[in-house]
């Protein structure tokens, strides 16, 4: 997705003032390690091969992020689309971490 601000703004539209937005992604570390795991370098490999071309050929705007994208970063994009809150929910998944976003 070569841009994730501008369709979470348009989720946060969509939702109004008394909806909610979840997310699902995958379960990168926080911060980024030489060890990682095997999720965390499964997605390095597609984003280099694969997500991160992709978004930057998507035309317009592109943040060039490609697969990984840690906590911090979901909160800056949200924040940025004009949510006001992230929750990391409590379901404990090997593959994806899940969020809910509070307009």
């Amino acid at each position: 997705m070569g841009n994730p601000v501008g369709a979470l703004q348009t989720m946060r539209r969509l939702v109004g003032e008394n909806g909610t937005v979840l997310i699902a992604d995958e379960r990168v570390g926080d911060r980024f390690t030489a060890a990682g795991n095997d999720v965390e370098w499964m997605m390095y490999g597609w984003s280099v091969l694969h997500c991160l071309p992709v978004g930057m050929a998507d035309g317009g705007e592109s943040h060039c992020g490609g697969t990984v994208m840690r906590t911090d970063i979901l909160r800056h994009y949200a924040q940025a689309a004009g949510f006001r809150d992230v929750e990391v929910l409590p379901i404990d998944y090997f593959f994806f971490r899940f969020y809910r976003l509070y307009p």
